[in-house]
């Protein structure tokens, strides 16, 4: 078992010693057995061969870690097109190119050889960006679904991990508790998901709310 793995196991452990942690983990157990879940906001943490409704119990904990965060504003995100979907993982050259048509100021550099690294590569930018944090006030969208309200976070220039296409929740878990962020193209998604950890921002990247705008995003669960 992989260090980042024996960190989500410690989080099923310490959701497992709380009533409203055991509840929280049925109830997205249920949602992922059920289908009745976002799959691209999925994807944006975990993302395997298995259909999520079979990821052991320390992965759907991992998972319920990224999403609270997002719910609860301790995570911020910011969605970047790409103009394409990622190719296999072999075929680094031809993701490479794909990631050429990310427009400034992002720039995204794939690992060419990876050989075991802890990610694909990097995801940088080199001025002033807004992503989007969470209120906590939950509404109702049009069509039924729950989402809450955002209101913009602006980070300055940085440089965080890369994940292509498959990769495990507690990985993504990991990376914002040890590195603060992590940059996200799943299979099938033309965009990627860029994630930060707002406890880990201030250690690692000069940040600050802005006042104005606000911004609803469906989370779908």
């Amino acid at each position: 078992m992989t260090v980042h793995e024996d960190a989500a196991q410690t989080m099923l452990g310490e959701l497992q010693a709380d009533s409203e942690g055991v509840a929280m983990l049925a109830g997205l157990s249920s949602s992922l057995r059920e289908g009745a879940y976002n799959r691209q906001l999925i994807a944006w943490v975990g993302q395997t061969q298995r259909d999520p409704a079979y990821w052991p119990e320390h992965q759907v904990a991992a998972l319920s870690h990224v999403l609270d965060g997002l719910a609860y504003g301790r995570i911020v995100r910011r969605r970047i097109p790409v103009g394409a979907v990622p190719g296999p993982d072999a075929d680094r050259q031809g993701n490479a190119a794909r990631l050429r048509g990310v427009e400034a100021p992002f720039r995204a550099q794939l690992d060419m050889s990876q050989n075991g690294a802890d990610c694909d590569g990097t995801f940088s930018w080199d001025k002033s960006i807004n992503l989007w944090r969470s209120l906590g006030v939950r509404v109702v969208h049009e069509h039924g679904l729950y989402g809450s309200l955002h209101a913009p976070f602006e980070v300055r220039p940085w440089r965080v991990p890369l994940e292509v296409g498959y990769t495990l929740p507690s990985r993504t878990a990991a990376h914002l508790m040890l590195e603060g962020a992590v940059a996200r193209w799943a299979y099938e998604d033309e965009e990627i998901c860029l994630l930060l950890d707002v406890a880990r921002l201030g250690k690692t990247a000069g940040t600050r709310p802005l006042p104005a705008g606000i911004e609803q995003f469906t989370l779908g669960l």
